[in-house]
């Protein structure tokens, strides 16, 4: 299991130290199982000061999810031109996806605790999930909708295009989620960041092949 840094009273705002520890914590515990007592002890705050800056547990449960999105959307704003053809909207897509999986916010440790938060609400959903898909998770579904009705022909809600778009994610995923298989069945083969530029040509013209192979079937 990879180490996890830990928040440093003294150094950063209150807040920022309350989300470092934040993220440690609920990466190690779960949501139900954190308590803000330990959140404050390792961001050497004072107990109150959550309810402060954020009001209580759920809200910076909310908040860490809140500053990734954020951090993320606006790297990916800059390069996804809504004029631009779909099937290079597409690609930036994959890319940006990519990026944001493997290449992330902050150091390793970072990652992992990101990740480990998001896979745990997977498995065990807590009373935020709603939260997350309605204000983070949906506009990013809505993007990859349009792009790929637009290739297939199809209304962005039409059953198809949501397949596709589930099957252009699920690709990308798999390195995520079944990494540790995949290192184990191709040692040989180099981590994903650093044979990112042949992933994404891989799967954005495996994706683009596929969908409009069952666009052209109508």
């Amino acid at each position: 299991m990879a180490e996890t840094a830990q928040a440093t009273p003294g150094t950063g705002g209150t807040r920022e130290r309350l989300l470092e520890a934040a993220l440690e914590v609920f990466a190690e515990h779960g949501y139900e199982a954190a308590t803000i007592r330990e959140i404050c002890s390792r961001a050497g705050a004072n107990v109150a000061a959550v309810h402060y800056h954020f009001g209580d547990k759920r809200k910076l449960y909310e908040a860490i999810y809140g500053t990734l999105f954020e951090t993320l959307r606006e790297r990916r704003t800059a390069f996804l031109p809504a004029d631009a053809p779909a099937a290079e909207r597409l690609r930036v897509y994959i890319r940006a996806l990519f990026e944001e999986i493997f290449c992330g916010v902050g150091d390793a440790s970072r990652q992992v605790q990101l990740s480990t938060i998001y896979l745990s609400e997977m498995a065990r959903p807590s009373e935020v999930l709603d939260r997350i898909v309605t204000e983070h998770l949906e506009p990013d579904a809505r993007e990859l909708y349009s792009i790929v009705g637009e290739l297939l022909g199809c209304p962005p809600r039409d059953p198809r295009t949501i397949d596709c778009a589930a099957s252009v994610v699920g690709q990308i995923l798999y390195y995520h989620h079944a990494g540790p298989i995949v290192t184990r069945l191709h040692p040989e083969r180099p981590p994903v960041p650093e044979r990112l530029d042949a992933l994404v040509e891989h799967v954005w013209l495996f994706a683009l092949s596929g969908i409009q192979g069952l666009g052209a079937r109508g």
